[in-house]
C-alpha cells in the first residue's frame, strides 16, 4: 500500500534500482569467483609443471637447476626423502623452519607414495598460506619433490580485484540510478504536464489544449483535445438551442401582438393612398408602406423562428432558384450600384428543395451581402459540383468591409447582427432552412476583403443516373 502511494516517478525508479542492485551483486559474485578460481588454477598449473620438471632424476638433486626453476616459477623447490630428510632445496636456511611442515614424514600424501607417482596439490601453512605440489622422483622411489608457492600475493591480488570489481559495481549502480532518474523524469514529465493541464481545464480554462505528439501521452492529449472540442461544440449547441427556444417563445408572442395590428395599418394606409391625389402625399404613403413591408418581413422571420413548418421538398435546380432571387433583387442592386457577377455551373444535378423556403433564406443572405457594400461593389454568386459529385455548393461573396472576427463565430446565433439596425434573425432562419434540407452553411472572411457565405446541399439520389 505504501508503494502504491508513491509518485509514478519513484515507482518507476525503485524497481529498476532493485533489479540493477541484484544484477550487479550477482555479476560481482560471479566475477570474483571466476577470477579467484582462475588465479588459483594458474598457480596450481605452474607448480605442477615445475614439480614434473624437477622430478627428473638428474634435476632433483641439482641445486642450480632448482634455483633456475624457482626463478621461472616463483616457487621454492625441496627434494627430500620419505623420512623427511632434505636432500636439496632453494629455501634459505634461515627460513627452513617455515617449511618444516612440508617435508614432515606424515605430510607426504599416500597417493604419491604409490608406484605411479601421481602428483598432488595441497593447501598448507608455511608461515603463511601456500600451495604445495608433491611428486615422486621415478628413479628414486623413496625421494620426493615438493614445489611450494606462497599464496599471500595471490590473495592480495584477489583482494585488489575484489575491490576493483566492487568499486566498478558501485559506480555502475550509481550511473544506473542516475540514468533511471533521468529516464523516469523524461517519461513522467509529460504526464505531470498533462495533470497540470487537466487541473487548469477543470479550473475553468476550457480553451486550453494539451500538447500532442507521437508517443502515448501525445496521443492521449490529442484524444483529450478532441473530447474538449466535442464538449465545447455540444455546449455551444446547447446554448444555441436554449437561445432558439427562448427566441421562439418571444417571437411567437411578438408576432401575434404585431401581425394583426400591422395588417390593419397596412390596409388603412393603402386605402389612404387611393384617396390622395398629389404626388408628394403619394410618396409619403409609399415610404410608409415600405416600412410596413419591412416590419412584415421581421414578423415573418419571427414566425419562421417560432414555428419553422414542414418542408415541401421537390426535385429542383439550384441555378433556377438563384436566378429567381437575382432577378427579384436586380432593381434594388442596380439602385445601390452593386454589380452582379454570376458563375453558375452548367449541368448541375437536381437537388430536393422547398423552393419558396430556400428562396427566402437565399434572399436574406444576398440582402446581407448587399448591406455590407453601402457604397456599391461587386456581388459574386457561384455554383459548382463538389465532393465526387455528391454535393452542390453555392457561394455568395461580397467585397464589402467584412465581418468583425469577434462576431463571425456567432452570426448564426439569435439576435446577433452585423448591422446597427439589424434584428439578427435572417441568418438564423437561413441556417435552419439549409440544415433542414440536409445541408450546411458557413460564413468566412474573404481575401483581400469582404465575406463569403457558402451553402452545401446534397445531390438527390439517382439525380446523376
Amino acid at each position: 500500500m505504501a508503494f502504491a502511494r508513491l509518485r509514478l516517478h519513484h515507482r518507476l525508479v525503485i524497481p529498476f534500482v532493485c533489479v540493477a542492485l541484484v544484477a550487479m551483486s550477482a555479476t560481482a559474485y560471479v566475477a570474483l569467483s571466476v577470477t579467484s578460481r582462475a588465479l588459483a588454477a594458474r598457480v596450481e598449473a605452474q607448480i605442477l609443471n615445475a614439480a614434473a620438471l624437477v622430478s627428473q632424476s638428474d634435476f632433483a638433486l641439482n641445486p642450480a637447476i632448482l634455483r633456475s626453476v624457482k626463478a621461472i616459477a616463483g616457487a621454492d623447490v625441496i627434494t627430500y626423502t620419505a623420512a623427511g630428510k632434505v636432500l636439496a632445496s632453494t629455501v634459505d636456511p634461515r627460513d627452513a623452519s617455515r617449511f618444516a611442515a612440508v617435508t614432515a614424514a606424515d605430510a607426504t600424501p599416500s597417493a604419491i607414495a604409490a608406484e605411479d607417482g601421481t602428483p598432488l596439490v595441497r593447501h598448507m601453512q608455511c608461515g603463511g598460506p601456500c600451495d604445495v605440489a608433491y611428486r615422486r622422483v621415478p628413479a628414486r622411489p623413496d625421494t620426493f619433490v615438493a614445489v611450494v608457492a606462497e599464496t599471500s600475493e595471490l590473495m592480495a591480488a584477489t583482494r585488489t580485484v575484489t575491490r576493483t570489481i566492487l568499486v566498478a559495481a558501485l559506480v555502475s549502480l550509481f550511473v544506473m540510478v542516475l540514468v533511471s532518474q533521468l529516464v523516469a523524469r523524461r517519461v513522467t514529465a509529460p504526464l505531470d504536464a498533462f495533470v497540470q493541464f487537466t487541473r487548469e481545464v477543470s479550473g475553468g480554462d476550457a480553451r486550453r489544449r494539451a500538447i500532442v505528439g507521437d508517443d502515448e501521452v501525445g496521443r492521449l492529449g490529442a484524444a483529450f483535445n478532441d473530447m474538449l472540442d466535442r464538449l465545447e461544440q455540444s455546449q455551444a449547441a446547447l446554448v444555441r438551442s436554449e437561445k432558439l427556444g427562448l427566441a421562439g417563445l418571444l417571437a411567437a408572442r411578438v408576432a401575434h401582438d404585431i401581425r394583426n395590428p400591422m395588417s390593419s395599418i397596412k390596409m388603412q394606409t393603402q386605402l389612404l393612398r387611393a384617396r390622395l391625389d398629389d404626388a408628394e402625399s403619394q410618396d409619403i404613403v409609399a415610404a410608409v408602406l415600405r416600412d410596413i413591408t419591412q416590419v412584415e418581413s421581421v414578423v415573418r422571420d419571427l414566425l419562421e423562428l417560432a414555428k419553422p413548418g414542414e418542408l415541401k421538398g421537390r426535385p429542383s435546380q439550384l441555378n433556377d432558384v438563384v436566378r429567381d432571387v437575382l432577378r427579384q433583387l436586380a432593381p434594388q442592386l442596380t439602385y445601390r450600384k452593386i454589380a452582379v457577377e454570376s458563375r453558375l455551373a452548367d449541368g448541375l444535378p437536381e437537388i430536393t428543395l422547398d423552393a419558396e423556403r430556400f428562396k427566402q433564406a437565399l434572399l436574406n443572405i444576398v440582402n446581407n451581402a448587399a448591406d455590407a457594400m453601402p457604397v456599391g461593389g461587386t456581388l459574386t454568386v457561384a455554383t459548382r459540383l463538389v465532393d465526387h459529385e455528391k454535393t452542390v455548393e453555392l457561394d455568395v461573396c461580397d467585397d464589402g468591409k467584412g465581418v468583425n472576427p469577434a462576431i463571425l463565430a456567432h452570426v448564426f446565433d439569435p439576435f446577433v447582427s452585423t448591422k446597427p439596425d439589424g434584428v439578427g434573425l435572417g441568418l438564423v432562419n437561413a441556417k435552419a432552412v439549409v440544415e433542414n434540407h440536409g445541408g450546411r452553411i458557413e460564413l468566412a472572411a474573404r481575401a483581400p476583403k469582404g465575406t463569403r457565405a457558402t451553402i452545401r446541399l446534397p445531390v438527390r439520389e439517382g439525380a446523376r443516373d
